[in-house]
This record gives C-alpha cells, structure tokens and sequence, in this order.
C-alpha cells in the first residue's frame, strides 16, 4: 500500500510540475507577446518622432534666415557674402546685391545690406565700428625754461582712421632745470586713447645745433638766456668750434656737479651763389662756351665747379634757355637760366645828333656838325647827306636825308627837320596870296565863312607869329583864326578889332560895319558867324555865356 501511495504522489507531483511548467511557458509566453507589442510601439515611436524630428529641421533649414549681421574694423576695404552667412551651407547660392562701391568704409556707421538665397532676398545690418586706438610714437623733449607744454611736441608721428586730438597735462612752473612728466594722450572720434608719460627735460643749454660752413659760431647759438647763463659755457669750448670745417664739435660745461653737453655741426647744404648774364650774338658768331654766360660763382667752401647743361644751337634764331650747374666741393647745386640771343646783322648803323634845325632866312647850316652813324657791330660809320631840297632864300620847312650803309649792306635812311625862319615881309607876301585867293571883295561875313572855311582847328596859338603859323599850318585855335580874320578885315578898310572873354578861353573879332558894331566868329564849331549883338552872342551855344569886359569894348547892340 505504501509503495502505491508513493507512486500516486509521485504523478502528482509530476503533474504538477508539468502544470507549473506549462503555466510558466504561458506565462512567458504572454510576457513574449506584450514585449513585442511594446517593442513595436517604441520603434514606431521613434520613426514617428525621426520623421517629424527630419521634416522640422527640413522646414527650419529652409525656412530659418540665411544671413546674419555683420561686424567689420573700421579700416576694412571690402566685404563678401561670406560675413553675414550663418552657414557655409547656403554659400553656394546665396549672393550679396548691394553693390560694394556704394559702402564708404571710411566712416563708422550702420548700413543696410541686401542678400539673396535661391532669389529670396534678406536684408541685414553692416556695422562699421571703430575700436582700434591710435597709433602713436612718442618721444621725450629738451625745451627752455618758461616752456608752455605743446602735445604736439612729443609726437613723432600718429595715425589713426578717424580724426583725433591731442592733449596733454600741464605744468605750472617751468623755470628749474629738471625734468618734467607730462602725460600725453592721443583719442580719436571714438573714444579710443593711447596714453603716455613723456619727459620734458628743462635746460640752459640746446642739445644740438646746425651751423652752415662758414657762418659765425658764438655762445648766443646754443646758450638759451645769455644774460642769465652765458657764464656756465667756457669760452675755450666756444673755440673748439671751426666753421671753415665740416664736422661735429661736443661742448662740455659741469655746473654744480652736473656736466651738460651741447653738439654743433657744422655742415654744408648751401648751393653756390651762381648769377647769369643774358648774351646776344649775330648768326655768324658764336659764345665763349659757359663762361660768356657766368657773372659769378662763389661759395663758403671756396671750391666752386661750373658746367654748361644745354646744348647750343647755333642755328637757332631767336631766344634759347642756356643752363649752367654750379657744384661745390659737397655737391651741393644750383642750376640757373640764361637767355642766348641769336639774331641776323639786319640792322644798320644808328644815326645820332638829328635834332632839329633852325636857322635864319639865308642863313647856312653844317649838316655833319654833331651827326654820328654807329653800327652796332661796327662803330662808327660814314654817312652822306642830301640837303637838295632845302632851300635856305625861302621860309619853309625842310628836310635833309642821311644815308649810312654798314660793311653787310645793311642801310640806314633818316631825315632831319631844317626850318628856314620867316621874316614880316614872309608873312606879308603868304597873306597877301591868303587874302586874294579867299577873301578879296568880300563882306566881313563871307571873309569869316572863308577863314573859318579855310583854316582848321587845334590847340595851338601860332608861336609869335600866328598868321604866319595858321596860313603855313592851315590850322590854330580861335586866336589864330581872330588874328587872320582882323588882318584881313583891316586890309579890306574896315575897323574892327580881337575881343575875348574875361577868363581868355575864347577870341574872336568885333567888327563896325554898315554903321553898327557887330560880332564875327572865324572860329571851326559851335560859334555864331555873325553879324551879331551883344545878347545874341553871350547866349550862342559856342560861348556858353562866358562874358567878356563890357566896359573895354563898344557895344554891339
């Protein structure tokens, strides 16, 4: 029976293990299932989340802003589109439209630019700014006392793309000899400093000094305040200095411990004193090279050497620049310009002593006396003379010819004035011709018409002979035409006699004729012929109302 029992819970324990196991496989078995149906969730999930994780970054790639704004130094010249890409991505198609000749890089400021991205365009911000500070190079300064600091002294040079000032501290007192901090600084339109503490050293003594070869040297070239200081300097240092020499002479002076030092140079920059002269010669001549042209060539160091820069052309007619160098013994040069005249022996020789001649009716005259003929090239030179139509019997004017003819042929012709004096019966004899020609027979009237007719006008008033000048001349002013017109009107038998204004600016003839005494006018112009009054003649438009001495003269009413 016990061995019964036994097998008995052996199957049953048998069975239930087979049961637990096969529970256990159902239940992994489940657990399998939902692991898949997780796992498969969790896949989808993550397509889903990489689709849509890929459109979003498509559509942001495609959507975002190409462009970026850009920061450039002031100082930049140019730009790409590189600047303002906010991905090398896009460089391909991206294009920059605003044209880059129309940014001016030179100033700071906001600019707008415009890009493009496959044809859709951005715009973006360009800012120029300025951030560098300048660039600067200082240096530390001798001055005197009383010094007034000056910024600008301690720069070498500065620079900077904007504009800039320059300031420096001050100082109150500069009257010791020290040296002095003064702080500089350089700031440009943006605010950007370069700063630097400079020295200012405070001496009775210049630092160094150029004297040119030559010049004198004394203690007032390098001693600043010489009443106050000239002792400091030894007069043997003062001596070491030899102007006649080029070189470089350190003076030496301690005071109070202190030793000082000055430098002279003694140099030589000073071209020579060159001074040209402007030459003339003839087409068959020629210069004596450049020492035709050379007044003087002088320089401190004694040593001067001159040369000819132009060729001459001596087949040039006319002006020609000639220039001439002077080098001295340091090289130093000038050059200066002279003009070479060439010109053709055209001119003949120059008559001298034609003045005038005046001599008496029959009289002689010595046609050589005082006369030269001088060639230019030549001197003197002989002349002829040809006096055939002068007559010395009758008054008149004449002229005598001169003739002179240089060894090229060249010729001369002059006439000289000969005036053969008239006596009255001259006088008489031209009126008398004057007076049967114009006016014999004839009214006061029509003898006013013919000389006024006959004898033009000027300024002149005949000399002592004013018939004989206004019948020679055919012209004179009013007193000439009075006088002819009273000495006709006197022939003629009628009495008259010259009237003129008080203040004298105007004559001419009042005349007694027909019973009455009337006024007659020979003078060219405005002036009423006459006969006429009183009245009518202080108001004709030739005398302007100019009165004459009512008292003097009859009246003429």
């Amino acid at each position: 029976m016990k061995e019964n029992s036994d097998d008995t819970e052996k199957v049953v324990e048998k069975e239930q293990k087979n049961h637990t196991k096969k529970e256990k496989l159902e239940t992994e078995k489940k657990t399998k299932k939902k692991l898949s149906r997780k796992t498969k969730m969790i896949l989808l999930s993550i397509i889903i989340v990489t689709i849509l994780s890929a459109i979003a970054i498509g559509l942001f790639l495609v959507f975002r802003p190409k462009f970026k704004e850009a920061t450039i130094e002031l100082g930049t010249t140019e730009i790409t589109v590189d600047n303002f890409l906010v991905s090398n991505m896009y460089k391909e198609q991206a294009k920059l439209l605003t044209p880059i000749e129309q940014i001016d890089f030179s100033k700071v400021a906001d600019i707008d630019i415009t890009l493009s991205y496959r044809d859709k365009e951005e715009t973006v911000k360009l800012h120029i700014v300025d951030t560098t500070p300048p660039n600067v190079t200082f240096q530390n300064i001798t001055r005197y006392t009383d010094y007034v600091v000056n910024a600008d002294d301690f720069i070498v040079e500065k620079s900077d793309l904007s504009p800039i000032t320059v300031d420096a501290t001050s100082l109150e007192n500069t009257s010791q000899y020290k040296d002095y901090v003064v702080t500089v600084t350089v700031k440009d339109e943006y605010g950007n400093t370069t700063s630097k503490d400079c020295i200012v050293t405070i001496t009775w003594l210049k630092d160094e000094i150029y004297k040119e070869l030559g010049q004198e040297f004394t203690k007032a070239d390098v001693i600043v305040n010489m009443e106050k200081d000239a002792d400091k300097l030894p007069q043997s240092e003062v001596e070491k200095v030899d102007t006649s020499k080029l070189g470089e002479y350190i003076l030496t002076a301690n005071v109070e411990g202190v030793d000082y030092t000055t430098k002279v140079i003694v140099q030589d920059t000073t071209p020579p004193t060159l001074e040209l002269k402007n030459v003339t010669i003839y087409d068959d001549e020629k210069v004596n090279g450049k020492e035709s042209f050379i007044k003087s060539a002088t320089d401190a160091s004694g040593e001067v050497t001159t040369n000819l820069k132009t060729e001459i052309d001596y087949s040039k007619i006319g002006d020609q620049e000639i220039v001439i160098e002077a080098v001295d013994k340091n090289n130093n040069k000038v050059e200066k310009t002279a003009v070479l005249t060439i010109k053709k022996d055209t001119e003949g020789p120059v008559f001298s002593g034609l003045s005038n001649v005046t001599v008496a009716k029959n009289g002689s005259v010595n046609y050589t006396k005082g006369v030269k003929a001088v060639d230019a090239r030549e001197g003197n030179c002989e002349f002829t003379v040809n006096s055939n139509s002068v007559n010395l019997g009758v008054a008149g004017t004449y002229y005598a010819t001169y003739t002179s003819k240089d060894s090229k042929g060249n010729t001369t012709t002059k006439k000289r004035k000969i005036t053969v004096k008239h006596n009255q019966k001259d006088t008489n004899q031209k009126f008398n011709e004057f007076y049967s020609t114009y006016l014999q027979g004839k009214s006061p009237t029509d003898m006013t018409v013919a000389v006024r007719n006959a004898i033009g006008y000027n300024h002149n008033w005949g000399g002592d002979d004013a018939v004989w000048y206004g019948l020679t001349n055919r012209t004179g002013n009013c007193y000439v035409h009075a006088v002819i017109l009273q000495k006709a009107l006197t022939k003629a038998g009628y009495k008259n006699m010259i009237i003129y204004t008080k203040d004298k600016t105007h004559y001419w003839n009042l005349v007694y004729a027909n019973g009455v005494w009337r006024h007659y006018d020979a003078t060219p112009g405005d002036h009423l012929i006459g006969p006429v009054t009183d009245d009518e003649k202080f108001n004709s438009t030739g005398l302007y109302q100019r009165d004459w001495d009512r008292n003097a003269y009859p009246k003429a009413e």
